[in-house]
């Protein structure tokens, strides 16, 4: 059973996912007030009030619609409050220890995902401190090995410096660096390189079918964020499962 209360857990989770469906928006725009300011509807600049900013029961309520100029406000902001939601409870379950640090990477995790799904890129004002307290865990009894983290780290930078190299930034861009450091440090250079492997593996099927269906070109732009975060929740949720199963095939 997690340590905090399930209900909590899945609360905690909207409330923090209705946050960032705020925060991704504004921190684009270098709004300021970043943090402070009232939340308007994005078509008709209406301030909202409390009862119209109730994660997903708002959503529901309004039918997916701002009850004012009656504009969709689109699918992010429920999908966001309940990737979130879920995660947290996810993570409730896993194990990890301490909880509340894996909840942070996990909101981290989950900013990255729709932030570069929606804008192909990751701002350093999330990323720089998001590395720097990864690690600062590390150099703690309750974060991973430290140098696991640093070798993992420097794994994940070396591949993607050399792919921004090789492509002149058309693969990967320096967002995408900074991800694979935070990943190596949160992972270790075991689950970095399961990361790594399920990352891929997810991009380039999800590619493929995209192509396959004309929603994207060749030359399409598809952000990568998404995937490394896929690929980190997989090592971070079953990724000590899967090397074991790895080494017990290749003996065969």
């Amino acid at each position: 059973m997690p340590p905090f209360p399930t209900p909590l857990l899945f609360v905690a989770g909207l409330l923090l996912g209705s946050f960032l469906s705020v925060l991704i928006p504004r921190l684009h725009k270098n709004e300021r007030g970043i943090f402070a300011g009232r939340s308007q509807c994005t078509h008709c600049k209406t301030t909202l009030k409390a009862t119209d900013l109730i994660p997903l029961v708002s959503y529901v309520l309004y039918k997916g619609k701002c009850r004012y100029c009656k504009e969709s406000i689109g699918w992010t902001y429920p999908a966001l409050e309940l990737s979130t939601a879920f995660l947290f409870l996810g993570l409730g379950f896993s194990g990890l220890t301490p909880l509340p640090l894996y909840l942070f990477y996990g909101l981290v995790l989950i900013f990255i995902f729709f932030y570069d799904l929606r804008y192909l890129e990751i701002p350093d004002e999330v990323m720089l401190p998001s590395i720097f307290v990864a690690i600062l865990a590390n150099l703690t009894p309750y974060g991973i090995p430290f140098l696991d983290g640093l070798y993992g780290a420097l794994i994940m930078m070396s591949l993607f410096l050399i792919q921004i190299v090789l492509s002149r930034g058309r693969w990967l861009g320096g967002g995408d660096l900074r991800i694979g450091a935070f990943m190596g440090f949160i992972l270790g250079w075991e689950l970095t390189l399961v990361a790594l492997l399920m990352s891929y593996l997810i991009g380039a099927t999800i590619s493929l079918i995209l192509l396959a269906l004309g929603k994207v070109t060749r030359k399409t732009m598809v952000p990568f964020g998404p995937f490394l975060v896929l690929g980190t929740l997989i090592a971070l949720f079953w990724g000590p499962q899967l090397i074991e199963w790895y080494l017990n095939f290749i003996q065969l």
